[in-house]
């Protein structure tokens, strides 16, 4: 059930508007100290979704943090593997972020501005959200951190914004860092370590929709905020606790929405359960990672307003994988991976699997031009491979795919009825390198062997292999 304020909608939306004004003027201006910023930078944090800090000032127990990064990547694809779009195209994408925080003690506050553009060489380019996301404030948050709150020996963070989140195998939940846009939440987040006892994170936030949302808009690259609000809920909870040799992962998680003015929705109310075991890769150890997520609730086939049957929901993704890394130089690592995630077939229910806000990569391959894979309605078998030479990291994949039920959509392809499931076979590679301090380059590359499904179904733009390339240089500072 959604939880419905008594306002009317456009007052949840000014509301909303205020309370990200006001928790990013809090971050800017929350000590005097801010403009203190010394000339003598250095590394201070790197992780979770918020980008590397580069530059410091201390004063007893107060850290002030600047950081930023440019991003500049080409992307370039032939053999169009969508039912829309050109048979090529090439993208030149941009992303800048700047970010502060300041920690006093056991509170911090921080934020970030993003600004993601993208330009086409195509007239009907399928450029959208994932591209482009001109000027915009992703972060404004506040965390404290107490101790012995909930028991003694233990550790709470309590985290209150708008903020990247990532949770588990990040495959429900995610703020992209290869993706030109990210995903963000305005709510509240509770990190609890037991210690030896396990951690727990609970959260209740509000889904950041990411605007514009129209083709002609994403052309011009027109600066609009983003939007939250109560028309979307997303909560829930997820465990973890380390065991000798292998980690335990448990979640439940809730997604509610409706529909709100110029926002038309499936009004899905999901619930998603999952389980996940793993080992982390370890020179001249075994790794394994296994994850089984079900998926309950209600939604509608479509999102037209004179689609007011609420369907049962019942789908299902699993994700099995295990790798050996060599102890040698290279440090190579080889995988055998297998995923299912359950597509729609005739019933009245509704059995595709929805991902929600999680990642397609690195499982398949990064979204963009490429990026034909969901984790909906999908079949793979297929292996993993990398090693580091020398100052270079490289990884490749291989996966055979294909469509569980051919008369659903596969992917991100908009592609459906054909013959059989055969999608083809997909190599993905990609390489990293730092180039100077601060300064790093990665190149990349896919070729995507079409099977019957995109190269005999109706309405199909291209029946070429599709081929793909990128290179990003990437500053830091």
């Amino acid at each position: 059930m959604l939880l419905t304020p008594s306002a009317a909608p456009s007052r949840i939306r000014i509301g909303a508007t205020m309370l990200k004004l006001a928790f990013l003027a809090t971050a800017l201006l929350a000590s005097p100290s801010i403009a203190q910023t010394s000339a003598n930078a250095r590394p201070v944090e790197q992780g979770g979704g918020e980008q590397p800090s580069m530059g410091q000032t201390e004063r007893k127990e107060e850290i002030l943090s600047l950081d930023g990064h440019v991003r500049i990547r080409g992307e370039v694809m032939d053999g169009q593997y969508r039912s829309f779009g050109p048979r090529s195209e090439g993208l030149l994408l941009f992303q800048t972020r700047l970010s502060a925080q300041f920690r006093s003690a056991d509170l911090t506050v921080g934020a970030e501005i993003m600004d993601a553009r993208a330009y086409s060489t195509a007239e009907n380019s399928t450029l959208r959200q994932g591209e482009v996301n001109a000027l915009e404030p992703v972060q404004y948050w506040m965390q404290y951190r107490f101790f012995d709150l909930l028991g003694q020996g233990t550790t709470t963070e309590v985290k209150l914004g708008q903020q990247r989140m990532r949770l588990g195998s990040n495959r429900l939940v995610n703020s992209p860092n290869h993706r030109n846009t990210t995903n963000a939440y305005l709510g509240l987040r509770m990190d609890h370590d037991r210690g030896e006892g396990g951690k727990l994170t609970a959260f209740y936030v509000l889904p950041t929709g990411i605007r514009p949302d129209d083709v002609e808009s994403y052309y011009k690259n027109k600066v609009e905020i983003d939007r939250n609000g109560f028309d979307r809920q997303f909560f829930g909870a997820i465990y973890d606790r380390e065991f000798p040799g292998v980690v335990a992962e448990a979640y439940v998680l809730r997604l509610a929405e409706r529909d709100a003015p110029g926002s038309e929705t499936r009004d899905r109310r999901l619930w998603t359960q999952g389980m996940r075991l793993y080992r982390t890769p370890s020179r001249g150890g075994l790794d394994f990672e296994v994850e089984g997520i079900l998926q309950r609730g209600t939604a509608r086939k479509t999102a037209s307003p004179t689609d007011t049957v609420d369907r049962s929901v019942r789908a299902h993704y699993l994700h099995g994988e295990m790798g050996y890394t060599l102890p040698s130089a290279l440090n190579p690592r080889f995988a055998a991976v297998a995923t299912y995630g359950s597509g729609q077939h005739g019933s009245e229910d509704i059995t595709r699997f929805d991902q929600l806000f999680g990642a397609i990569f690195p499982d398949y391959a990064p979204p963009g031009l490429f990026g034909p894979t969901t984790l909906s309605n999908v079949f793979s078998i297929g292996a993993d491979v990398s090693l580091t030479p020398g100052r270079w990291k490289v990884w490749g994949t291989y996966r055979r795919l294909r469509a569980p039920e051919p008369d659903d959509v596969f992917g991100r392809s908009r592609v459906r009825g054909g013959p059989n499931g055969d999608v083809g076979d997909q190599f993905f590679i990609r390489a990293r390198r730092p180039l100077a301090p601060g300064l790093m380059v990665e190149l990349g590359g896919a070729y995507l062997f079409k099977g019957d499904f995109l190269t005999k179904s109706p309405g199909v733009v291209s029946i070429e292999d599709t081929r793909y390339l990128y290179s990003d240089l990437t500053l830091t500072f």
